[in-house]
C-alpha cells in the first residue's frame, strides 16, 4: 500500500508563538535570585566583562534581544557549565572545539547589589505566559517579541531565565538592561588558565580540544575554585 502524500507539514514548526494580549494581565511565574548570589558568564577577554548586547544601532543578534532595541539584554548560566556549554559547544555535530575558542575567552562570576526578579520562562512558566519549549529551542524571531512584552509587564521583572538548548538541564538567563539594576564582576579567570576544567566539561559532551592539550599542559593547570 502506497502511502499518501501529506499536504501540510508534520507536527509543529518549531517556532514559538508570539506573546498572547492577555500577558499583560496575568501575575507572571518569577523566581529571585538573591543579593549577592553568583551565576557565571563567558566573554572575549578583549572587551568588557559586563555588556547588554547588541549595542546601539546594532540590530538583534542572540536569542532574546530585544526587537524594538529599547533596552539591552545580558546572558548568563546559572553554573559554570551552563555558561561554558552556552559559548563552546554550539556545534552538536562537532567532535572537537578549537583551542583558540578557548583562549580568548574568560569567565566571571556576575553578581547583583539587589534581588533580582526572573520570570521562569521553562517547566510550568511556559504554560502560564502562554508558549513552549521552542521559545528555548526554535528561531530566534519570536524571542524578541517576548523580551519587549515582559520588559513592559507590569511586575517589572530583571529578566528570565530559560533551558539552554545545547543541554536542557542547564538554566540561563537573558538579564534585562534597567537604571536601577547594577551588576559586577567577581573572580575573573582567563578559561586558558582553567584548562583542566574545560576539558572536563567538554568531555562531559564527547568533545575534546584541538589541537588536543599536552599531559604538561594539564599538569600546569591547577583546579580551577569557581563553583558549578
Amino acid at each position: 500500500m502506497t502511502p499518501r502524500k501529506r499536504t501540510a507539514p508534520r507536527g509543529p514548526s518549531g517556532l514559538a508563538p508570539p506573546p498572547p494580549e492577555w500577558l499583560a494581565d496575568i501575575s507572571l511565574p518569577i523566581d529571585e535570585i538573591q543579593a549577592g548570589q553568583v551565576l557565571h558568564r563567558v566573554h572575549r577577554s578583549s572587551l568588557a566583562p559586563i555588556f547588554f548586547g547588541p549595542g546601539s544601532n546594532v540590530p538583534p543578534t542572540n536569542r532574546f534581544d530585544s526587537a524594538s532595541g529599547r533596552f539591552g539584554v545580558l546572558y548568563a548560566g546559572l553554573t559554570l557549565r551552563s555558561a561554558l556549554a552556552e559559548t563552546l559547544v554550539r556545534s552538536p555535530q562537532r567532535l572537537t572545539v578549537a583551542m583558540t575558542d578557548i583562549i580568548g575567552r574568560s569567565v566571571f562570576g556576575l553578581v547583583s547589589d539587589r534581588p533580582m526578579r526572573i520570570v521562569r520562562l521553562y517547566g510550568s512558566g511556559l504554560q502560564t505566559v502562554g508558549t513552549d519549549n521552542s521559545i528555548s529551542t526554535g528561531p530566534y524571531e519570536p524571542c524578541g517579541l517576548w523580551s519587549d512584552a515582559l520588559w513592559d509587564h507590569s511586575d517589572r521583572p530583571d529578566g528570565l531565565a530559560y533551558q539552554s538548548r545545547h543541554d536542557s538541564t542547564e538554566i540561563c538567563f537573558a538579564i534585562f538592561e534597567r537604571a536601577d539594576l547594577r551588576l559586577k564582576a567577581e573572580g575573573t579567570h582567563a578559561l586558558s588558565s582553567m584548562l583542566r576544567d574545560v576539558a572536563a566539561v567538554l568531555d562531559s559532551y564527547g568533545k575534546s580540544v584541538s589541537p588536543p592539550l599536552l599531559s604538561g599542559e594539564m599538569r600546569n593547570c591547577p583546579p580551577n575554585e569557581t563553583k558549578n
